[in-house]
């Protein structure tokens, strides 16, 4: 399932400012990840799915490494990846690595939400970074009830969200193992990409 969809930008204000005007709804200020040097605005797209929009927090000194999605090497926001949520993020982990599909050990997070509220969560990201270019999302799981966007804007709607990739047989596979066959639709296409379609005040918006 469809846990959330990121949106990278190398510069958060302006994208947050463009979405704004092309959504007409205010996205809501998420959290700030002190050990990334990045910061977040959200939207719940409804189903506990939302949209999160990453970009370099210029409030923190810059991280001594890179920031997460390439942000840093960024010349426009793009839709990077997703993340896909699971109930067992522990077992999905190895029978995809006894289907040949291996992941970074997981990582647990928290954070505090701006009302205090205290989120946790694990994740376990493909062994080579963005798999696919980004089209094989990195995997979830809460750890708490609460959730990221709990407390966001709530009046935009995930339409539809489709994958392209050269290889779409095999991203298609990939997913099966997943037991995300039938959460997105894939396409065969020359370059991978993201497309998502959300339904806002304004009308029908495209982000890719």
């Amino acid at each position: 399932m469809i846990d959330h969809l990121l949106y990278a930008t190398p510069d958060l204000q302006a994208s947050v400012d463009d979405l704004n005007r092309r959504f007409g709804v205010r996205l809501s200020p998420g959290g700030r990840h002190f050990d990334l040097g990045t910061r977040n605005f959200l939207a719940d797209l409804g189903d506990r799915t939302y949209l999160e929009v990453l970009g370099p927090d210029l409030d923190q000194p810059k991280p001594a490494g890179e920031r997460p999605l390439g942000i840093d090497r960024l010349t426009r926001p793009r839709l990077a990846t997703w993340a896909a949520r699971v109930e067992d993020l522990d077992e999905t982990v190895r029978t995809a690595t006894a289907h040949g599909h291996t992941y970074d050990p997981i990582v647990e997070m928290a954070r505090d939400r701006e009302d205090g509220v205290r989120l946790e969560w694990r994740v376990a990201v493909p062994a080579d970074g963005q798999a696919f270019g980004g089209i094989v999302p990195f995997l979830i799981q809460w750890d708490s009830d609460p959730y990221a966007a709990e407390l966001s804007t709530k009046i935009v709607r995930l339409v539809s969200f489709r994958l392209f990739h050269p290889q779409a047989t095999a991203v298609r596979q990939h997913l099966a193992v997943l037991g995300l066959a039938d959460s997105v639709a894939v396409r065969q296409a020359t370059e991978p990409s993201l497309l998502a379609v959300l339904r806002t005040p304004a009308g029908e918006v495209e982000l890719s």
